[in-house]
C-alpha cells in the first residue's frame, strides 16, 4: 500500500506541474503562435543528435568508472544497460530506476564484486551533478547578470539565491576533492561514527565505500569529470538548437549554460524522469533571463520539445528492454522485494571499509 501511495504522489506531482504549465501556456496567444509556426526540421534534428551524443557520453563515463576497478565489462553491455537505464529512469517504473538496474545488474554479473558495482553507480552519479554546478556556476561568472537580461527584481533575488547556491556547491566540492586525497582521509575513525548513524549513516556508508575504492585513481576521476562538463555542455548546446528550430526569439547560447544545467538539477528530483521539475525551471529561467522580446512561454514550448527529443533517445532503451525483458522483469522483481537495496547498502559500507583498510595497510 506505502508503494502505491508513493508511486501516485510522484505521478501526481509529475502531471500535475505539466498541467500547470500548460493550463499557464494555453492563456498566453503566443504559445499558440509558437505550436503552429513553422519549424526547421533540419535544427531538431541536430538537437536530437547532439542530445545522443551526450547520453552516449554518459554511457561511455559510467563504462570508464567500471572497467577503473578492473570489473570484466563489455562496452556494448554498458550501452546496453545505460539506454535501459535512461528509459527507467524517465518512467520510474517501480522502485527500478536506471542506476538501481545498473547496479543489480553488474552486481548480479559479478557476484563477488558487489561493493564496487555500487561504487561505479554512485560515482557516476556524483560526478554528473558536480559537473552540472561547474558548467552553471563558470557560466554565470563569465556572463554574469548584466548579460543574462533579468527582467525584475523578484526573479533577480530568486536566480542570485540559486547561482549563489550553485557556487557554494562549486567551492565545496572542489574542497571536499582536495581533502580527499590527504593521507588518512578515507580511514580516519569518524567515518565509522557517521556510518552508525540511523537512516543516514548507510548513504555514509556508501561515500567512503566509494572513496576508498577510486582514491588511487584520481585520474580516471579527472577524466570523467571533464567527460561530464562536456556531457552537460552538448545538452546546453542540444536545447539551444532546439530554440533555433522553433520560431520565435529565444536567449544566446551563452544564457542556455546557465539555464539549461540548473533546470537539470531540478529535473533530477526523484519525480517520474523529473518530468515537471526540468520543464517548470527551464519556463521559469527563460522568462526571468530573457529579453522582453522573448515570448512569455517560449521557455515551456521549447521544454516540450526537448522532452520529446528524450523521449525519442529513450526508444533505444525500450529496443533493447525488448530484447531481453525476461532477464529484465526478473531483476526488476529483485528490486521490488527491497533486498538489493538493503543488500548493496551494507555491502558497500562493509565492503568499502574492508577495502579502505586494505588499502591503507598496502600503502604503508
Amino acid at each position: 500500500m506505502k508503494k502505491i501511495v508513493v508511486s501516485v504522489l510522484k505521478y501526481g506531482i509529475s502531471f500535475g506541474i505539466l498541467a500547470y504549465l500548460f493550463y499557464a501556456a494555453s492563456r498566453d496567444d503566443s504559445f499558440s503562435d509558437l505550436v503552429h509556426k513553422p519549424k526547421n526540421w533540419g535544427l531538431l534534428a541536430l538537437a536530437f543528435l547532439v542530445a545522443l551524443s551526450a547520453v552516449c557520453s554518459t554511457i561511455i563515463r559510467w563504462y570508464l568508472l567500471v572497467r577503473a576497478l578492473d570489473i570484466p565489462f563489455a562496452l556494448r553491455d554498458a550501452f546496453r544497460l545505460g539506454f535501459m537505464g535512461f528509459l527507467f529512469n524517465f518512467l520510474t517504473l517501480g522502485q527500478m530506476g536506471g542506476d538501481l538496474l545498473k547496479a543489480v545488474f553488474l552486481a548480479r554479473e559479478k557476484s563477488g564484486r558487489r561493493a564496487e558495482a555500487v561504487a561505479t553507480v554512485f560515482v557516476d552519479r556524483v560526478i554528473g551533478l558536480y559537473a552540472l554546478f561547474v558548467v552553471a556556476t563558470t557560466a554565470f561568472l563569465l556572463f554574469g547578470f548584466s548579460q543574462l537580461n533579468v527582467r525584475d527584481e523578484e526573479q533577480l533575488a530568486a536566480i542570485t539565491l540559486v547561482c549563489n547556491v550553485g557556487m557554494v556547491v562549486t567551492i565545496v566540492g572542489a574542497v571536499c576533492f582536495v581533502i580527499m586525497l590527504l593521507p588518512g582521509f578515507t580511514t580516519a575513525p569518524i567515518w565509522d561514527v557517521l556510518i552508525g548513524i540511523p537512516k543516514i549513516g548507510r548513504v555514509f556508508g556508501q561515500l567512503i565505500g566509494a572513496l576508498r575504492m577510486y582514491r588511487r585513481r584520481v585520474p580516471l576521476l579527472l577524466v570523467t569529470l571533464v567527460m561530464s562538463f562536456g556531457t552537460h555542455i552538448l545538452f546546453a548546446v542540444s536545447v539551444f538548437l532546439t530554440a533555433l528550430g522553433l520560431s520565435g526569439a529565444h536567449p544566446p547560447l551563452s544564457t542556455h549554460f546557465v539555464i539549461v544545467p540548473f533546470s537539470a538539477l531540478a529535473g533530477a528530483l526523484p519525480l517520474p524522469g523529473g518530468m515537471g521539475a526540468f520543464e517548470y525551471t527551464l519556463d521559469f529561467l527563460y522568462r526571468g533571463l530573457t529579453s522582453a522580446d522573448v515570448p512569455a512561454r517560449q521557455g515551456f514550448v521549447v521544454a516540450l520539445a526537448f522532452l520529446v527529443i528524450k523521449l525519442m533517445i529513450a526508444t533505444f532503451g525500450v529496443a533493447y528492454y525488448l530484447m531481453g525483458r525476461s532477464q529484465v522483469a526478473e531483476l526488476m522483481k529483485e528490486a521490488e522485494e527491497g533486498a538489493p537495496l538493503d543488500e548493496f547498502n551494507e555491502v558497500s559500507s562493509g565492503a568499502g571499509r574492508d577495502l579502505g583498510m586494505s588499502e591503507s595497510r598496502s600503502t604503508a
